[in-house]
């Protein structure tokens, strides 16, 4: 994802500061509504959705399994 928003150039004004913390913007993304950010995203394919199902579900299943096998050999 390519991130456009650039911030301008400012010039210190007569008291000698830039900007204040809130207009040269913050981590929290206050400045951002969820249209700019998704903008150039591509859209979600149904394979993708998928391979996150079947790696959560595999996930589980080894869980499961190494749960056992600790109960087992370890904890007996």
């Amino acid at each position: 994802m390519v991130d456009d928003h650039k911030p301008d150039d400012k010039q210190p004004d007569q008291t000698g500061d830039v900007d204040s913390p809130q207009e040269q913007g913050s981590l929290s993304g206050d400045g951002y509504e969820s249209e700019d950010i998704l903008e150039g995203a591509e859209p979600w394919e149904p394979i993708e959705t998928k391979i996150v199902l079947g790696s959560f579900g595999a996930a589980i299943i080894l869980l499961v399994i190494f749960a056992l096998l600790i109960n087992k050999y370890i904890l007996n």
